[in-house]
């Protein structure tokens, strides 16, 4: 019998061998999400968390890609060249929006080069010393900080970084000293500040450490947001003590320019959906990551907005591009 016979002897055939095809299609789809940092991160955590439920709930496989290095342009680069086609994307926090206002290196427009995905939450930069440091609260450190005669080492995950931004802030409106220490990733940042080798730094918290903030090794004295956030609520905001000091940021998913607003939203669902699973709450609130979801539109505005923000500290630091 010729094919075209048995698949009309065979009720529901056709329909059968097609929706075996799409399937076998979705399969063979593979969505990249690409992190500009290296594996043990916050970032590359909480990427690797979404992109398991992400697997399951767009029928396709979701892979975490980590391109570290130069800055996170290596990341931010591969996926500006990437096709818009919804298929990869770029997990990246704030400091994307203002590292082309600090390097020269940093040639891509935030708002023109990427579009928006969805924003999947706020992870605060907190004040952690090092137990070394003689110092329990804001006013202690403070007051330390302003006796020392020799500048403060102060780590951070790269220059320009959110956290080396956020520590260059609170030098200025604090009026204290601190020498940044640049190193590749937050593994590098963590055995550092366990070691002493640095006293201090500016930046989200990590799996990493977060044994150490629980035992006292590492102590948090405050928070770089506007208000107290609910995820460590005993912890001030450094603003409480540092007039005008805040850094606000997020975390999100962009793709290249281009891309298709259906595409986008498509790929915005299931991060909405991700973010829903008890288990990714859970986690989340363990690496101190609040939940904020914004489809598309939304976050698109966010991103414009960041650019303003970032652009205001910018100019109170008085940087350049270097």
């Amino acid at each position: 019998m010729r094919r075209r016979n048995l698949l009309k002897a065979l009720p529901g055939a056709g329909l059968a061998i097609s929706t075996l095809s799409r399937s076998a299609r979705a399969q063979q789809r593979i969505v990249r999400i690409v992190v500009p940092y290296a594996p043990g991160g916050q970032t590359d955590a909480m990427a690797r968390l979404l992109a398991v439920p992400m697997d399951q709930i767009l029928g396709c496989r979701v892979l975490v890609d980590n391109r570290p290095g130069a800055a996170a342009l290596i990341a931010t680069r591969l996926v500006q060249a990437a096709p818009p086609d919804g298929d990869t994307l770029l997990f990246h926090n704030s400091g994307f929006v203002a590292l082309p206002m600090l390097s020269k290196a940093a040639t891509y427009d935030p708002v023109k080069d990427f579009t928006a995905v969805a924003m999947i939450g706020n992870g605060p930069n907190f004040l952690m010393v090092n137990d070394s440091v003689p110092a329990h609260t804001m006013p202690e450190f403070l007051a330390w900080a302003r006796s020392q005669t020799e500048a403060i080492e102060c780590a951070n995950s790269g220059i320009n970084s959110g956290g080396h931004i956020s520590a260059m802030l609170l030098e200025k409106l604090a009026k204290i000293r601190l020498l940044n220490v640049p190193y590749k990733g937050s593994a590098e940042v963590t055995r550092a500040l366990l070691s002493g080798d640095v006293k201090m730094q500016v930046s989200v918290t990590t799996d990493s450490l977060n044994p150490y903030i629980k035992s006292g090794k590492i102590r948090l004295l405050g928070v770089a947001t506007t208000k107290r956030t609910s995820l460590a609520p005993d912890v001030p905001t450094i603003g409480e003590f540092v007039p005008g000091y805040s850094i606000d940021g997020w975390f999100g998913m962009l793709a290249p320019a281009h891309t298709p607003l259906d595409r986008r939203e498509t790929m915005a669902a299931a991060l909405k959906k991700a973010l829903e699973e008890p288990l990714i709450k859970q986690r989340f609130a363990e690496l101190f990551m609040e939940i904020i979801y914004r489809g598309p539109i939304a976050f698109e505005k966010d991103i414009a907005d960041s650019a303003v923000y970032f652009k205001k500290i910018v100019d109170e630091l008085q940087l350049t591009p270097m």
